[in-house]
């Protein structure tokens, strides 16, 4: 419509062409020259070429970053270098949301190589002549911290979390049949819960900053440049279109780049060194410790099962809200309404049970937390398809064959999902003595994805030998990379249920490093097979997806291996798992 106005012809005698748009004379206009007319208007709704005239839809293209990442000279946040730098740190109070009682700075300020040191308000930075002296001359900072504004051990913040049950629902946005009249049947209960995790990026926190006085260019890898480019502005006290926000490659990010913290830092340090590039690395420790958590989360459910059929399913969940504590911070509001976050992942899967109710209850904690892979999805599609799980069992029905006809009554897509990992893994319903294998199942960001986890146990040990997944994304656009994406949201998934925790005392987060903080390693990883469908009728999301059915996957395959149910994560506490 842009090239039409433009050119002043009608829309459909134009035609489009590797990014122009042509009209019958052979005028070309790309669509950089367009893109600022056609963001004015309204977006029609089209039609797509048929499949049959697709050039790039549908085929599995060549990555044009994967040979600087596979060479070593793909440009990273961290890998950022300008003229005249200098390096920083920073050393953040361990009890979260908390500040400082005061500081001594002064053996850091004797340390050759020290250029200054910063009060942060909740902490300080340390400017120096290398990252590593930097470091160095952090922790050589004597510095008393407030005490912690949430109840300080794990065991007083779950109980918290359970105190959330006792008050009355947030959200409840599934209320199917009567869940509270008597139903004749088999009562099934459970209690499941889930820890707090990390986001363990592979490249930790780290921004670079140039503050000129009247301009701030900055370079991280993010997932939100718009906001990193507002919080930076104001912090600098710059009009938003004084500062210019570089974006490269990300280390990892799952959500935890989203937020801006790494980078508002670097703008309050740099403004203290203006004329002056500082690139500003959290070690690990500061990063670890200093995340925007996946929160730790409780489930109470209860079913009726009878003749082999499920009569009513009634879960309840607790958990502290993703959505308002991060919205409010990103955003500077709470979204109006109910809050799906806090219940996604059970209330919206697609199960033809007559009676059938979903609620959320928010535990009001200041713990900070924010955007996980998969996000409400990562704790409830453990919780909602383990107790799915438990009542097939109760039922006397093989597990996948009694999600099958629950979801077929619902929807077509997520049934053929069902069918077609049980044809990829020959599921049978019986293993032998050494092996256990769990289907999970969940629905999440328009795509339903099913697998199935087989684990084995070797002399006492149990390792996770391999994993099949069927997902339908509607329209494969890139079938190759929706694959790729699926391996990496189920090992991500599985390293999540195996044995990630993040726990506190002393109001401290107890996890420092990666020797405490169990991610599954290459040697334990799996194999992994995956099949894409395309039956749904809209277009699914990938990237998240795959993360959700790892987790009740292996719960479940643990349960048929070793006839034990492990209603908490990580299973690795249960198991003697191969990490």
């Amino acid at each position: 419509q842009a090239a039409a106005d433009r050119l002043g012809i009608n829309p459909g005698d134009l035609r489009t062409e590797n990014g122009r748009v042509i009209a019958p004379d052979g005028t070309a206009l790309t669509y950089h020259e367009l893109a600022e007319d056609a963001a004015l208007l309204d977006v029609p709704k089209v039609e797509l070429r048929p499949a049959s005239a697709w050039k790039y839809v549908g085929k599995s293209m060549p990555r044009l970053d994967m040979v600087g990442k596979v060479t070593g000279t793909a440009q990273f946040g961290i890998d950022t270098v300008a003229e005249g730098m200098v390096f920083a740190t920073l050393r953040m109070n361990p009890r979260l949301g908390a500040g400082m009682v005061r500081f001594d700075a002064s053996a850091a300020e004797r340390m050759a190589g020290v250029i200054k040191v910063i009060d942060l308000g909740g902490g300080i930075a340390v400017v120096a002549r290398n990252t590593w002296l930097a470091f160095q001359a952090a922790e050589a900072v004597k510095i008393d911290w407030q005490d912690a504004p949430y109840p300080p051990e794990n065991a007083a913040l779950m109980e918290a979390i359970a105190a959330a049950f006792e008050q009355k629902p947030d959200s409840t946005l599934r209320d199917d049949g009567d869940v509270d009249t008597v139903v004749d049947g088999a009562e099934i209960t459970a209690e499941y819960r889930a820890p707090w995790l990390t986001h363990a990026t592979m490249e930790p926190m780290n921004a670079t900053a140039h503050f000129t006085g009247d301009a701030l260019e900055i370079w991280a890898g993010n997932q939100a440049p718009i906001v990193v480019q507002q919080k930076t502005a104001k912090i600098c006290g710059l009009d938003q279109d004084q500062v210019t926000v570089h974006t490269p490659f990300m280390g990892g990010g799952f959500g935890r780049r989203g937020e801006s913290d790494f980078a508002t830092y670097a703008a309050q340090i740099a403004k203290e060194m203006p004329g002056t590039p500082v690139k500003v690395t959290w070690t690990r420790e500061e990063d670890m410790r200093h995340d925007f958590y996946r929160p730790a989360a409780m489930a109470r459910f209860r079913g009726v099962v009878k003749d082999g059929e499920a009569l009513v399913l009634e879960g309840r969940i607790a958990a502290p809200s993703t959505t308002r504590q991060a919205a409010l911070r990103i955003a500077g509001m709470v979204p109006p309404g109910k809050d799906k976050g806090l219940v996604e992942g059970a209330f919206d899967q697609p199960y033809g049970i007559p009676n059938f109710r979903i609620s959320g209850h928010i535990a009001d904690l200041s713990v900070p937390i924010g955007y996980w892979r998969s996000v409400g999805y990562s704790y409830n599609g453990f919780f909602f398809d383990s107790f799915i799980d438990e009542m097939a069992h109760a039922a006397g029905r093989d597990p996948l064959e009694f999600r099958l006809q629950l979801i077929a009554r619902e929807h077509g897509p997520s049934a053929g999902c069902l069918r077609a990992v049980a044809e990829m893994c020959e599921w049978t319903g019986q293993t032998a003595g050494d092996v256990g294998r769990g289907v999970g199942f969940t629905y999440s960001f328009g795509t339903p994805v099913a697998q199935v986890v087989e684990v084995v146990d070797e002399a006492g040990e149990i390792r996770i030998r391999k994993v099949w997944i069927a997902c339908d994304v509607g329209t494969a656009l890139d079938p190759r990379n929706i694959a790729a994406q699926m391996m990496g949201g189920a090992i991500f998934g599985l390293s999540a249920a195996a044995g990630e925790e993040i726990s506190f005392a002393g109001g401290e987060v107890q996890q420092w490093n990666y020797p405490d903080y169990d991610l599954l390693r290459m040697h334990s990883a799996p194999e992994v097979a995956v099949r894409v469908l395309e039956t749904n009728p809209h277009l699914g999301g990938v990237g998240e997806p795959g993360t959700p059915p790892a987790m009740p996957a292996l719960a479940n395959a643990l349960f048929d291996l070793t006839g034990m149910r492990a209603r908490s994560l990580p299973l690795s506490k249960s198991f003697p798992l191969k990490l």
